[in-house]
């Protein structure tokens, strides 16, 4: 008994599967294109007649199959796990490369899950941090999301917070940051409290109502937070009130005596 890689037919297969879809290499848009190219391919070859046999490999596959077990419920991981540690400054290193986590979970050990192309990080709770995987060396991946807290509290290192510089801000944020330090004295902190709303809210609504409250003037994070929460409530129009629920305001009333004022009129002695 070989295992399945082991067997000459195995391999064979494998290297006719390379030979004719995989070279040169196939091309796409992404994974999941190129894929289904590669699907079509193998279920073409299914009509092939081997040597030695009469009759396609979909004939005899379709036999075999009332004797195959069911597939996997879901797909298997793809990649390494590992455990990792998360250094002070709120990175785990993967590859040479390190990738940022929530700065809360400095001095901990998370679960690293990689596939082709995603790093993702777990802690007890759940998903913690997802990058995209880079195959280049010593390179540093961050989210500034994960930051944000930490600048909270020392609004000082805002203008050459790393992750910042080399996110996906929009330019109108450094932007409206210089606006508020031109302004105010803690010009660096508003700010901070401005990337906290990102955290609540998309980076694309939250420009909107960056761009409104500077449109009016004098403005703050504060302002920027008023206008999101009137945007992101719900419309709460009020029916029409229906007449005939309320009969007692259907009748003619009598008109008050407007004559009982005139006394007002007279002079006391």
């Amino acid at each position: 008994m070989h295992a399945g890689w082991e067997k000459g037919s195995v391999e064979n297969l494998v290297g006719y599967a390379r030979r004719n879809y995989l070279v040169p290499l196939p091309e796409g848009t992404d994974l999941e294109t190129i894929n289904a190219e590669l699907k079509q391919n193998c279920l073409a070859d299914q009509q092939r007649i081997m040597a030695g046999r009469t009759d396609p490999i979909a004939s005899r596959l379709a036999c075999e199959r009332a004797c195959l077990g069911p597939l996997p419920t879901h797909a298997p991981d793809l990649g390494p796990i590992a455990e990792v540690l998360v250094h002070s400054t709120g990175r785990v290193r993967f590859q040479t490369n390190d990738y940022s986590v929530p700065i809360q979970y400095a001095y901990q050990r998370l679960t690293l899950k990689a596939d082709p192309f995603r790093v993702r990080l777990y802690a007890s709770e759940g998903l913690v941090a997802d990058h995209p995987r880079s195959y280049l060396q010593r390179q540093v991946i961050e989210d500034w999301r994960h930051y944000v807290s930490l600048l909270l509290k020392k609004s000082f290192a805002v203008p050459w917070a790393s992750a910042l510089r080399h996110g996906d801000l929009p330019p109108t944020f450094e932007a409206a940051r210089l606006d508020l330090v031109a302004r105010r004295s803690d010009g660096n902190r508003e700010f901070a409290r401005l990337l906290e709303l990102c955290l609540a809210h998309s980076v694309e609504m939250v420009e909107t109502a960056l761009a409104q409250a500077r449109g009016q003037g004098d403005w703050s994070a504060d302002t920027v937070r008023q206008l999101l929460n009137v945007a992101s409530a719900p419309a709460a129009l009020a029916p029409p009130l229906d007449p005939s629920q309320y009969p007692a305001y259907q009748g003619t009333t009598t008109p008050p005596d407007l004559a009982a004022y005139n006394r007002l009129l007279e002079v006391q002695p």
